[in-house]
C-alpha cells in the first residue's frame, strides 16, 4: 500500500467491536482528522473572495476521493486544530465506549504533543477527566491516563498554541465587530486619493468625500441585505455571481462576470505598480525587479491554489492596517501649509470656467477608496451563521464605510495640506512616495509594509480569481484532453500578461497609479458598487427567501433606488461623453453604458422584479442545528397551512416557519399556501 494511505476496516468490523482497540482507534482519529481538515479548509475557504463554483466543487470532490482511498488528510491538521475544533468532531466519539476513548487517546499522545491544560476540547470530547476512560487506560496500557501529556512544549509549540488562542478570540468576537472589520475598504482607492483630489483641493474634497460616503453606505447596505434573503449565498452555497443569476437572471449573471474579469485584470496591473513603486522608495531596488518577484509569489500561490488565510488572520490585517492608515497621515501634520488647504478649484466656484480634466480621476477614484462590495458579497456566510437576524452584518457593512470616511478625511486634509496641488498631480507613483519625499524615508518603510499587506495580498487573491475564472472555461480534468501542466501553463496565462504589461509600463515609465485605478473606478465600480446592489435589493425584497432583522425603509423607496441607479449610470455616461479626453477612454465607458442600459432592460423584460414565494424544507447540519421549514412570500413571511407526516404520526400548524422534528422521519410534507399575487413559486 502506497505510503500515507490507510487500511479502513469496513462497518461491520467497527460495529462487531472485533477489532481490538488500538486498531479501532486508529480508525476513528483518521476520521476525526480528516472531519478536521475538512472543517480547516472550509474556515479558509471563507476568505477566498474569487473562489468560483466549480473550484469549490472541484475541492469537495477531491476531499471526498481522498477520504475514500483512506489518504492521510493534506495539509494534516494540528493538535491546535483538532483541540479548537473538538466539539464539531465529538459526535464522532459520542457512542464510543470507555475503552475505545482510553485507546484514542494513546493514539493522539503517540502522534502529537500537548499538555494537559492546552487540551481542555480534547479532554471534554473524549471523556479523559472521567474515571471510567482513566480505569480502561490503566487496564489497556498498565501506567496512568496522565501519561499521555507532555511536562511542556517546545517554545514553537507554545507559539503556536498562542497564535490558536488568539485566532480562536479574535473569530469569538461579537459578530458586528466581525462584519466592520472585514468589510473595511481601505487600501488602493486610499493611496490615490490625495492625488485624484489634488485639483479640487482638500475642503471641497472632504465635502465630496462625505457624499460619496453616505450612497456607498446606502449601496453597501443594499448589498448586504440583498445577501441576506438568499439562500444560495446565506448558507455559503455561492458567491456574488449566484446571488446575481438568482434574482437577475443569465444576462445579468453574463455582464457581472465579465465586468469582475476586466476589472480584476486592470486592478491587478494598478495594484502591481503600486506595490512596486512604494518597495523601490523604501529600499531604492528598481521597480522591475519588483514586479518580478510580486509576480513569483503570485506564482507561488497559483501552483497551491490557495491563500491558506482564515477569518482571523484577515482581522489581523484589517487592524495593522487601520493602524498604519492613521500613524502615516499623522507624520504629514508638522508639513501642513495654510496655503494647501485653502487651495481649491471647482467648476463654475468663483467664476471658474468649467475643466474637465480637474474631474477625470474625482468619480473613479473615490468609488475604489469606498469599494467594500466584494467583501460583503463573500464574507456574509461568515456573520449570518452566528447572527441569523443579519443585523449585525447589515450595520457592521455601513459602520465600516464610516470609518473609512473618517480616515480619508483625515488622509486629504494632511496629505493635500502638506504637499502642494502641483507635486501631488503630477505624481505617478502612490501618495506615500510624495509624502516621504516631503517627510523623509520612515514613511516608505511604514508605506512598504501597508502594502505589502493591502495591495499584496489583494494581488494574490485577484490572482487566484483570474486562475479560476480561466480554468472554468477549460476541459474537465477528467476528460483527459489536458495535461496538468499545460491547464496550469494556460490558467496563469492572464497573471502572466499582467506581469508582461507592467513591466512595460515600468520600463518606459507611462504608467500612473491614480489614473489607471481612476480609469478602472469609472467603467466597473458603478455597476459594482452601484447598479448591481440597487437591482439586487429592489428584486430580493420581492423574491427572498428570508427576512432580515434590519430592513431599511429608505432601500424600498422607489425614487431613492432609481434616483441610485441613474446617478451611477450617468457617471459612466458623463465621463464617456464629457469628461474624458482620450477617445479610447471615452469609446470604452461608453460602450460600457450602452450595454448596462441594454443589460438592464432585458433583465426588466424578464420580469426580474416579479414576486416570488419561496418554500423551504433546511437540514441544518451544524452542532445543535435544527431541521425546519421556512415560507416567504414577496420577500415577507407568509403563514401557511402545514402538515407534516411523520411515520410516528401526523403534525399539523398555521405558520409562516416552524421546526421539523424528525426530517428522516418524515414521509410527506404538505403546504397550502395563501392566495398571493407572486408569478413564481421556489420550493
Amino acid at each position: 500500500m502506497p505510503t500515507g494511505e490507510a487500511e479502513l476496516p469496513s462497518r461491520e468490523e467497527l460495529l462487531s467491536g472485533a477489532l481490538p482497540p488500538g486498531k479501532r482507534a486508529s480508525a476513528l482519529l483518521f476520521a476525526i482528522e480528516s472531519q478536521t481538515a475538512h472543517l480547516v479548509a472550509q474556515s479558509q475557504r471563507a476568505t477566498a473572495l474569487y473562489l468560483t463554483k466549480k473550484a469549490l466543487e472541484e475541492r469537495e470532490r477531491a476531499f471526498l476521493e481522498a477520504l475514500s482511498a483512506g489518504r492521510e488528510p493534506y495539509p494534516p491538521p494540528t493538535i491546535q486544530q483538532l483541540e479548537r475544533y473538538a466539539p464539531r468532531w465529538q459526535p464522532l466519539v459520542a457512542e464510543a465506549g470507555a475503552s475505545l476513548r482510553a485507546a484514542l487517546a494513546n493514539a493522539l499522545a503517540h502522534k502529537y504533543v500537548f499538555t494537559q491544560k492546552d487540551v481542555p476540547g480534547i479532554r471534554a470530547a473524549l471523556g479523559l477527566d472521567e474515571g471510567a476512560v482513566q480505569q480502561a487506560y490503566q487496564r489497556l496500557y498498565r501506567e496512568p491516563l496522565s501519561s499521555i501529556y507532555a511536562p511542556q512544549v517546545a517554545p514553537g509549540d507554545r507559539i503556536r498554541w498562542a497564535l490558536s488562542a488568539l485566532a480562536a478570540r479574535l473569530e469569538g468576537l461579537p459578530p458586528f465587530w466581525v462584519a466592520f472589520a472585514l468589510t473595511l475598504p481601505v487600501g488602493p482607492g486610499l493611496l490615490a486619493l490625495p492625488i485624484a483630489v489634488a485639483d479640487v483641493g482638500p475642503l471641497p474634497a472632504v465635502v465630496l468625500l462625505i457624499i460619496f460616503g453616505l450612497i456607498n453606505a446606502l449601496t453597501a447596505a443594499a448589498l448586504a441585505e440583498s445577501v441576506a434573503r438568499c439562500g444560495v449565498t446565506r448558507f455559503g452555497l455561492g458567491y456574488l455571481g449566484q446571488l446575481v443569476s438568482e434574482y437577475l437572471g443569465g444576462a445579468a449573471s453574463l455582464l457581472l462576470t465579465s465586468i469582475v474579469a476586466v476589472n480584476n485584470f486592470l486592478v491587478l496591473i494598478v495594484f502591481y505598480i503600486g506595490v512596486a513603486g512604494t518597495l523601490e522608495g523604501a529600499t531604492r531596488l528598481p521597480a522591475e525587479l519588483w514586479i518580478a518577484g510580486l509576480f513569483a509569489v503570485g506564482l507561488y500561490f497559483l501552483s497551491r491554489r490557495s491563500l491558506s488565510s482564515t477569518v482571523a488572520s484577515s482581522l489581523v490585517i484589517a487592524l495593522i492596517n487601520v493602524t498604519l492608515l492613521i500613524i502615516l497621515p499623522l507624520s504629514a501634520t508638522p508639513y501642513i501649509e495654510p496655503a494647501n488647504l485653502a487651495h481649491a478649484k471647482l467648476p463654475f466656484a468663483g467664476g471658474q470656467p468649467f475643466d474637465p480634466s480637474v474631474l477625470q480621476l474625482v468619480f473613479g477614484v473615490m468609488l475604489s477608496n469606498y469599494f467594500s462590495h466584494m467583501l460583503i458579497a463573500n464574507y456574509a456566510r461568515v456573520i449570518i451563521r452566528r447572527d441569523a437576524s443579519a443585523r449585525s452584518w447589515i450595520w457592521g457593512s455601513i459602520a465600516s464605510i464610516g470609518l473609512t470616511t473618517l480616515i480619508s478625511c483625515l488622509w486629504v486634509l494632511t496629505f493635500n495640506g502638506a504637499i502642494s496641488p502641483e507635486t501631488l498631480a503630477s505624481s505617478t507613483g502612490t501618495a506615500l512616495t510624495a509624502l516621504a519625499a516631503q517627510t523623509g524615508p520612515a514613511v516608505n518603510w511604514l508605506g512598504a509594509i501597508f502594502v505589502i499587506l493591502s495591495l499584496g495580498m489583494a494581488c494574490i487573491h485577484i490572482s487566484l480569481g483570474l486562475l479560476f475564472l480561466i480554468e472554468e472555461r477549460l476541459p474537465a480534468p477528467s476528460e483527459g484532453r489536458l495535461g496538468a501542466r499545460a491547464r496550469f501553463l494556460l490558467s496563469v496565462s492572464p497573471v502572466a500578461a499582467v506581469f508582461l504589461v507592467t513591466e512595460w509600463l515600468s520600463i518606459t515609465d507611462s504608467g500612473s497609479f491614480a489614473g489607471l485605478l481612476g480609469f478602472v473606478g469609472v467603467i466597473s465600480l458603478p455597476l459594482l458598487a452601484g447598479i448591481f446592489p440597487v437591482l439586487l435589493v429592489a428584486a430580493s425584497r420581492r423574491k427572498g427567501g428570508f427576512v432580515p432583522g434590519l430592513v431599511l425603509r429608505v432601500l424600498g423607496n422607489r425614487a431613492v433606488l432609481v434616483g441610485t441607479y441613474l446617478l451611477f449610470l450617468g457617471s459612466i455616461f458623463m465621463h464617456g461623453l464629457v469628461i474624458w479626453d482620450s477617445p479610447v477612454r471615452r469609446a470604452a465607458t461608453v460602450v460600457v453604458g450602452c450595454i448596462v442600459l441594454g443589460v438592464t432592460g432585458l433583465t426588466l423584460r424578464r420580469r426580474a422584479l416579479d414576486t416570488r414565494i419561496v418554500v423551504e424544507l433546511r437540514e441544518d447540519l451544524s452542532l445543535d442545528g435544527k431541521s425546519m421549514f421556512n415560507i416567504t412570500a414577496g420577500g415577507q413571511p407568509a403563514k401557511a397551512k402545514v402538515w407534516l407526516n411523520y411515520e410516528s404520526g401526523d403534525q399539523h400548524s398555521e405558520a409562516a416557519s416552524g421546526e421539523v422534528e424528525d426530517l428522516h422521519g418524515l414521509r410527506q410534507a404538505t403546504f397550502h399556501l395563501p392566495a398571493t399575487g407572486a408569478r413564481e413559486l421556489k420550493v
